[in-house]
């Protein structure tokens, strides 16, 4: 937090003047009757220190309107006499005790401060709140949305709170105020680009409000409105429907989610939709905005597109079929060695315990990319270092909200597995284009499996699950290595000993990998052995 400048022998002084009451020519009236206060300020030092001060004293001198004792008089009565008291001291002393404000007082300060165009105070508060009154920020944020969002000097908080909102955006959609957002704010959110969460949700959130706002209306009986009531309803949209990003929410969540409220929604978008559905018609009316961030990766080796299909692929469903419809996860890049550097301390400190994961590696092949799907979490667990299946599965460190998954405990083993609620409890192999459905790992859990995948620009996509069902080996974590799955499958970085173990030369070179088909069902290469990959990086898995 930046400290408050100071000349502080000379600000004694000027805070003397004050306090002794001496040549002032300034009088201001803060609050309202019958609590109206009078205080007393200087003009040459409300000048120097107050831009808003000087424009007005200068405005006044101009116009000769003083009061009756020929003082420059300022009337505030939306400000108690404890908050002008403090601006006061600021300005003649440069000195506040922030610790025995509540957060609340401190907040109205800010708003003063800016009033009066103090921007030292002004910064100096948004760094106080943020750092001490984190908490109080996080619980009272739609009160200071009405605060921050439209005011550029509040931007340390304003930056703060929109980060919040599109890191998480199904946490800011789950408050209760949410639906106490007035439309102008609501269509500021709507606008947001970066929200991390798919559009149909947001459509539900809409929705809400819009019923909150015409409490009379029958949600559950909407054949029934009459022309009123669907006018109503009309009204209420109208000003949101162009923000809303209709063409990125799939046809399924569609009929699901919005086509019975039709009749709420102007003909011609319901046109432009349904010929966007059946025909692929760029709409001419409703602009095709963008896509929402959670749509997008921050990769240096894959394109959005292929984020996608590895995203069908942990749900188990065939991309072929069900491309372009909304994702189920997202993905936060932890570590990439053309940002971080070659090191597998640095890969364990940004990776280990953060729950699933993905691995892309660049292969030295033109436009491919090979890497891996970790259902658990990354961990370090250097005293079983040669036993395959230790580290996570041994004792995984993990948190549930990472993924939206239930824990579950099997004794006989020691194995924590962690399963998401939606997904079906066999895949299908999209090896081979076959339909071999297979159960991996334990037939009664519900939850995504571990795979290894290929992926071309070509659009010659692989993937390969565990090779045999009570296959434990999915994979190995070693303190000194980089990510490596199966027994051999796909090691990056590994020491040389595990190299010698298993029989492949060893290269002693930051860059350097080893394939040879064991645990998993895919050759990822068609020569085992070791290679060496351009960079690799490494992303949570997070359910949106």
């Amino acid at each position: 937090m930046p400290s408050l400048p100071s000349n502080k022998k000379f600000m004694q002084h000027i805070s003397q003047i004050r306090k002794n009451n001496v040549d002032y020519d300034v009088v201001f009236i803060v609050g309202r009757k019958p609590d109206a206060r009078r205080m007393i300020g200087h003009s040459f030092i409300l000048n120097v220190r107050s831009y808003y001060f000087n424009t007005e004293i200068q405005r006044m001198d101009k116009c000769n309107k003083f009061d009756k004792n020929n003082k420059y008089q300022f009337k505030f009565p939306e400000y108690t006499f404890e908050l002008m008291d403090q601006i006061l001291d600021f300005i003649y002393g440069n000195k506040i005790d922030v610790l025995t404000m509540d957060s609340e007082f401190l907040l109205n300060l800010m708003n003063a401060s800016k009033r009066f165009e103090l921007t030292d105070l002004v910064d100096y508060l948004q760094s106080y709140l943020i750092e001490s009154r984190f908490n109080w920020i996080r619980e009272n944020v739609f009160k200071l949305i009405n605060v921050v969002f439209d005011n550029e000097d509040f931007r340390q908080l304003r930056d703060l709170i929109f980060q919040w909102i599109c890191d998480d955006t199904k946490w800011f959609l789950s408050l209760n105020q949410f639906n106490e957002l007035s439309e102008k704010y609501l269509i500021k959110f709507l606008q947001m680009d970066d929200l991390s969460i798919e559009e149909f949700h947001i459509w539900n959130a809409v929705l809400d409000w819009a019923f909150a706002k015409n409490v009379n209306l029958d949600r559950n009986n909407i054949s029934q409105w009459s022309d009123q009531e669907i006018k109503w309803f009309k009204a209420t949209l109208k000003p949101l429907i162009p923000f809303i990003r209709f063409f990125h929410i799939s046809s399924f969540k569609y009929w699901d989610h919005i086509h019975e409220f039709n009749k709420g929604l102007p003909e011609v978008l319901v046109s432009e939709i349904f010929k966007y559905y059946l025909k692929g018609s760029t709409p001419a009316i409703y602009p095709l905005l963008s896509l929402r961030n959670v749509r997008r990766i921050d990769s240096d080796l894959i394109l959005a597109y292929q984020a996608e299909i590895i995203s069908l692929w942990i749900e188990n469903k065939n991309p072929k079929i069900s491309m372009n419809l909304e994702w189920e996860y997202k993905f936060n890049l932890l570590y990439s060695t053309r940002r971080h550097g070659h090191s597998a301390k640095t890969f364990h400190k940004n990776c280990d315990n953060q729950g699933a994961t993905i691995l892309l590696v660049k292969t030295e092949i033109p436009d491919e990319v090979i890497g891996g799907f970790n259902p658990v979490s990354w961990g370090n667990n250097e005293s079983n270092d040669n036993n395959h299946n230790n580290g996570n599965l041994e004792s995984p460190r993990y948190s549930p909200d990472l993924m939206d998954v239930e824990e579950e405990s099997i004794t006989e083993t020691s194995l924590v597995i962690y399963s998401p609620t939606k997904l079906p409890q066999t895949i299908s192999s999209d090896n081979n284009n076959s339909n071999i459905t297979k159960d991996n790992e334990m037939n009664s859990y519900n939850r995504p499996k571990a795979f290894l995948f290929s992926l071309n620009k070509n659009g010659k996509n692989k993937v390969g699950r565990l090779s045999s069902s009570d296959n434990l080996d999915f994979v190995h974590n070693c303190g000194e290595c980089g990510p490596c799955f199966g027994i051999t499958d796909l090691w990056i970085t590994p020491k040389a000993a595990h190299s010698i173990n298993q029989n492949i030369p060893y290269q002693n070179l930051i860059n350097f990998g080893y394939h040879r088909q064991d645990s998993y069902e895919i050759r990822l290469q068609d020569e085992p052995g070791g290679f060496q990959f351009v960079d690799y990086e490494i992303f949570q898995v997070v359910h949106v």
